[in-house]
This record gives structure tokens, sequence and C-alpha cells, in this order.
């Protein structure tokens, strides 16, 4: 069945964002020959120099809701007239809530993925976790902070080692870690009760499971309206930055069948309509699989998807526009790989004295998906690598 109008993708994006996670869903849609708008807050070098952006937009800090519904209007009008509403992707959950004001705007004019009401009741950690529990996943145990006092109450209650993330991307507050570890109870107020006397900033606290980054798990899928996944990769992480609890700098697909099962059964719970990733964390030697985090849009090493033929990206506009799934359903082998980030991950385990320089030189299965270089799109690497090296320059020197 053929697509019967190219409808537009509009990406706005109200915190930094010229990465791989953008940069992979640029690629992933302008491929297929659909156009990508994107309108967004701060300097993107990066992303602008992709042959896959349409136009880009930028504003030096993030606007007032007025000008951004004016920006909106004045793209509408000069994308020709349509049968169908533009396509909006979010990239981010910050952008849901930075958004959520003008909801109404968006929905008038846009057809949104993932939508606000689908998904605001999942976004927050604590909410996910009685879903993933049903699904069959193991849950650590968990504590909400808002207040000192709740702190107090891990110190007292929890096994260390804990893992301390955000609750949500919106309650990270003055909190600038993906997670922090803390080894031991005299340790835990001296690193976080600072972060609880700012407002904003809701954390959550678990027992850290154990492991190595190895025994993180990832799924990514394309869900359809009733959470039916239509396509799917599951694989786990080699090494993430900072290690231990950061992003991924490399991984590889792997066939999960049983992570696949519960993976797939969340989805359907979750019932969202959209790009869907879930992680968890299976320890060596044992059947267990401790939950950790779902994300409702590309994440960030998305590409691994689209570089193996399963474009969930793509089927994600496609399921948007009532179309069937076109893609390969699922593949198993792949890679992705993030040069920078991969490189900072192993010098500082070799600082450390955790690992060796030969950990870097293990093979990845092919084919390998770079997080900035592409051979039909190679300038974002080019530009990535003239900006490290200025900035290495700089320290060098003394500039920064």
């Amino acid at each position: 069945m053929p697509i019967d109008e190219i409808i537009p993708v509009v990406i706005p994006i109200s915190a930094h964002l010229d990465g791989p996670t953008l940069l992979g869903t640029v690629r992933s849609l302008g491929r297929m020959g659909i156009p990508v708008y994107v309108i967004a807050r701060g300097r993107y070098p990066i992303v602008r120099s992709s042959r896959y952006v349409k136009k880009l937009i930028t504003f030096e800090q993030d606007p007032p809701d007025e000008i951004w519904i004016e920006t909106l209007n004045n793209l509408l009008q000069k994308i020709e007239p349509l049968k169908s509403k533009p396509i909006m992707f979010f990239c981010t959950e910050n952008d849901l809530y930075r958004f959520a004001p003008i909801q109404n705007y968006l929905e008038q004019h846009f057809q949104l993925t993932p939508s606000f009401d689908e998904t605001f009741k999942f976004l927050e950690k604590d909410q996910q976790l009685p879903f993933a529990e049903q699904a069959g996943f193991l849950i650590p145990k968990t504590a909400k902070l808002e207040r000192k006092v709740d702190l107090e109450i891990v110190v007292d209650s929890f096994r260390f080692p804990i893992i301390i993330k955000p609750l949500a991307r919106h309650t990270t507050g003055s909190f600038d870690y993906k997670g922090l570890i803390i080894e031991n109870r005299d340790s835990t107020k001296e690193l976080v009760e600072k972060y609880l006397d700012d407002p904003p900033t809701i954390l959550v606290a678990q027992e850290y499971v154990a492991g190595t980054d190895n025994d993180i798990l990832f799924f990514m899928g394309s869900s359809d309206v009733e959470g039916e996944v239509r396509a799917f990769v599951t694989g786990r992480k080699l090494r993430q930055n900072p290690p231990s609890s950061g992003m991924m700098a490399c991984g590889y697909l792997e066939k999960l069948p049983e992570f696949e099962k519960k993976s797939k059964a969340l989805c359907k719970l979750y019932k969202i309509n959209g790009f869907i990733g879930i992680e968890c964390k299976r320890p060596p030697n044992t059947d267990d699989y401790f939950y950790i985090e779902t994300s409702f849009r590309p994440e960030i090493f998305n590409a691994i998807s689209s570089g193996v033929g399963v474009n969930l990206v793509y089927d994600v506009y496609l399921s948007k526009c009532g179309q069937p799934c076109r893609i390969k359903p699922t593949a198993d082998k792949g890679s992705w790989y993030d040069l920078f980030a991969d490189f900072e991950s192993v010098q500082t385990q070799v600082r450390q004295k955790k690992s060796t320089w030969r950990i870097a030189f293990k093979k990845l299965p092919r084919p390998i998906t770079y997080s900035h270089f592409a051979i039909d799109d190679p300038m974002p690497f080019i530009v990535r690598l003239f900006i490290k090296v200025v900035s290495k320059i700089k320290r060098i020197f003394g500039f920064n």
C-alpha cells in the first residue's frame, strides 16, 4: 500500500540536543525521503551540517510560548498545503513538559509522537515500576528523594552500594548525573544532600544491582496504539560513559528471548503509539531481569536499528500515517559505536586501574553504526571532530 502523501516531520527542542539522538532520528527519516524540519534552542553545528535536515531554525535561549507558536505558524505557511497534519516528533521527555502549556495548539496543527496524554502518566520512574513488575521484571528496592528526611530513611534502610538517579528528565534540577553510584553510608549525605536543597530536584534511590555495563540489556521498538510491537531490536551495552552509570558508549545487538518477551508485555501495558526504549540489568549467571527504565522517544543509540535495516523511527512515522509495518521486523547482528564517548570511558577505567587500553580494541559485531559518522552523511562527524580538536587545543593552552 503506497503512502498517498509524503508528510513532513517537525522536531521542536527546548533543551540543547546537538548530537547522536537527534542526528540518528533525522537520518532515519531523511533517508526515506521524509522532509525534516528542526526548531531548537542553542547552537547546532553538528546537526546543521547533516544533508538530511531540510531546515534548521534556532534560538539562543528558550523563547516564550508565543514565539514558539509564531515560529511554528511561519513554518506551516512555508510547507506546501497537505491533506494531513505534519508529524511532530519529540526527541526528549523534557520537551513534553516544556510544551505542555501549548498542548492544544500543537494537537490542532500536528500529529504528535508521542502524545501528551498517552505519555505523561509514565514519564516519572516510580510511575513505571508497577507496570514493569506486572510485565515480569524485578524491581530493586527503591525510594523517591524529595526532602532530606527521605535521604535519611535510605541511609538507614538500604543495602549499599546504591545508585541515585533523576526521577525524570524534568526533575533533574541541579543534579547533573545520569546516575551516581554511592558505595557507603558515610558519603551519601555529603554527595546527595546538597541537590535536595534545589526544589526542582527530585531523585530516585535504588539498591545497586551487581554486574558490569555489559550486563545492561536494551530493547528498542515501535509500538502501535494498542501497545503491540511492530518491529524491535534487543541487545546489550558494552561500555558506558561514565562507566557503570552513564550513556552507552558502545553496544551490540543480541537475541534475548526472555527479555524480548518481558519488554513486549510492558509495551502492551503502556499502550503508547511511538518509539519505546526499555533497559534492564541481568546479573551474571542469573535469570534475574532487574528493571531500569523506559524511554518514550528515540534513544541516543537509535541509529543502531536503522543501521541493520530495522528503521524503527521510520516505522513510527508509518504508524502515524496509518500504514502497516514495511521494515524488517527484527535483527540480532550489529553494533553501535561512539568514538569520543568510548575513548573517555576507556580512559576513565584505565585511570582507575580497573582495565587496560586493550579493551578498546575488542571487535564489535558487524555491521557497525557510528554515532556521528555515516558514509552518506559524513559532515556531522567532520564538524564534531573539529569541535573536539579545537576544545583540546584550548585546554592545552589554557583558554578554557
